[in-house]
């Protein structure tokens, strides 16, 4: 067998075990010479390699591996744990890859290690590293260590207090006998003093009375002079919400404050229509619609496909003919199960117009009609058709990583909640467009869903359609992306009050 043949047999039967990141110990140099040369190689840091197809991007590449490469790249040190706020977004259900990941070590290092498209670990030497403050905590796949939530409510008493972080002290069940060990080994009343006010701010008085009886305890020093609370208080948080939902909240709820006042005087300007008006232009630009909404998902239709399809004009012997592959049925599935949303929203538009309100129920039905036409096809099961996402969801092209499916039930619950409680009709689509995508509660449709929420709330408010278009499609994501990861709304609100207002 030449080097070239056992190179990439090398390769595949890594590949085939999902492992896509090497040490140079683990093949000759040879090989490695080969597969480079090759593409199917490309250079992580001094030491480890990345797998990848000739063809394949290496941002792309990188995002999709990102936690593969963390646990690759760090396992030369044994003890090791992701620390501070790099922590506590994993604890809060952030999955994301971290464009600057803070790490703590047993080992003696202080130093930064850059690995591709501008992302790094930065490490430091933790003299108390103790492996029973670590917790292993599986992401995509992989178990990563990270520091248990006691370790990180003291660290993040030396930051700056934010929603992330009030989010995360509000609903953690920290174990105040954990807390209390971390304290006594190193005593520091400022630091739980300053935790303390944390978490008052974040309305966990029994946090606060315990943070103060463990200061008592061990150094005889009274954190606040407050009256003491009383014990119903603490039997008032004994159900925790968990801090992913919190954090959620708050986030919708920075983000309402924020385009409320943006656009406080552009909602104004912006005319309400009749029903019958609205209906008629949506109605009008139902074949546009399908078309730019689901090549925005990547499905490869043409305007002809749609306009055949929806206009029922192709003859039965013919629509057989050019849908006898996979691909080229899904798109037909995906044409006819958009058309038959669009009309249930309509539908839906004319029974609400005037008092617009989101359900549960609602927002499955409209799923349901989405992919009902791929479900009688064979292409997927009907089960699917009634239930969030069981798996975890990635997204090319985005360092933004979707919540675990096992959080779905309890962010649809608050985001449906909170949605509702908007009072300015134009945020509210906005937001609930954002949110929805942002949620990915499902593993395929979340765009086409959301939008078609989007206008739902526009129309039954007295506002026009709304098409994003597929020319549109980079400043779409990017805007989105601007939430996600930058916190960001401005962008993704200016976007869509442009595109209505055209």
């Amino acid at each position: 067998m030449s080097v070239k043949d056992k190179a990439l047999k090398w390769w595949v039967e890594k590949t085939e075990r999902d492992e896509y990141v090497a040490s140079s110990k683990e093949f000759p140099q040879r090989q490695r010479e080969v597969l480079v040369k090759s593409k199917f190689l490309f250079p992580l840091i001094k030491g480890y390699w990345i797998l990848k197809r000739p063809e394949d991007e290496i941002g792309e590449v990188f995002l999709l591996l990102y936690w593969q490469i963390i646990e690759k790249v760090l396992s030369r040190f044994s003890h090791w744990s992701i620390r501070g706020m790099s922590a506590l977004r994993v604890l809060n259900g952030d999955q994301a890859s971290q464009k600057h990941l803070l790490v703590r070590t047993k080992k003696k290092t202080n130093r930064k290690v850059s690995l591709p498209t501008g992302f790094n670990i930065s490490l430091v030497y933790d003299p108390r590293f103790d492996e029973r403050l670590v917790k292993k905590i599986e992401i995509a796949g992989r178990n990563i260590p990270v520091d248990i939530p006691e370790k990180v409510l003291i660290d993040v008493s030396k930051l700056k207090s934010s929603f992330e972080i009030q989010g995360f002290i509000a609903g953690t069940p920290f174990d105040l006998r954990t807390l209390e060990a971390i304290y006594a080994k190193n005593p520091k009343p400022i630091v739980f003093k300053r935790l303390a006010g944390m978490a008052k701010e974040a309305d966990r008085p029994d946090l606060v009375s315990g943070l103060e009886k463990i200061v008592e305890i061990h150094t005889h020093y009274r954190v606040s002079r407050r009256k003491k609370i009383e014990p119903k208080l603490m039997v008032k948080k004994a159900t925790i919400t968990h801090s992913w939902v919190i954090h959620q909240e708050r986030q919708l709820q920075e983000f309402e404050k924020t385009l409320e006042k943006h656009f406080a005087a552009k909602t104004k300007e912006i005319k309400k229509r009749p029903l019958e008006q609205l209906l008629s232009q949506a109605r009008e630009h139902k074949k546009y619609d399908t078309y730019h909404s689901t090549t925005l998902e990547g499905y490869r239709i043409t305007p002809e496909e749609v306009e055949v399809l929806l206009s029922g004009s192709l003859p039965k012997s013919r629509k057989a003919q050019g849908y006898n592959n996979v691909e080229k049925i899904k798109n037909r599935m995906a044409i006819l199960g958009y058309s038959a949303a669009f009309d249930f929203v309509i539908n839906k538009i004319q029974e609400d117009f005037g008092r617009q309100g989101m359900s549960e129920d609602f927002i499955k039905d409209v799923y349901y009609h989405l992919f009902k036409p791929s479900a009688d096809a064979g292409i997927i099961d009907y089960l699917s058709l009634v239930s969030y996402r069981t798996m975890p969801a990635f997204i090319r092209g985005t360092p933004y990583v979707p919540p675990s499916y096992e959080k779905l039930s309890e962010l649809m619950a608050s985001y449906i909640f909170l949605i509702n409680k908007i009072k300015n009709p134009i945020v509210k689509a906005v937001l609930a467009h954002y949110f929805f995508v942002t949620i990915h509660p499902y593993s395929d449709g979340n765009g086409r869903t959301a939008r078609l929420l989007m206008n739902y709330l526009l129309l039954t408010s007295g506002y026009p359609w709304a098409t994003i278009r597929v020319d549109n499609r980079v400043r779409y994501f990017e805007a989105l992306k601007k939430g996600q990861i930058d916190d960001n709304i401005l962008v993704f609100g200016d976007f869509i009050v442009e595109i209505f207002e055209s």
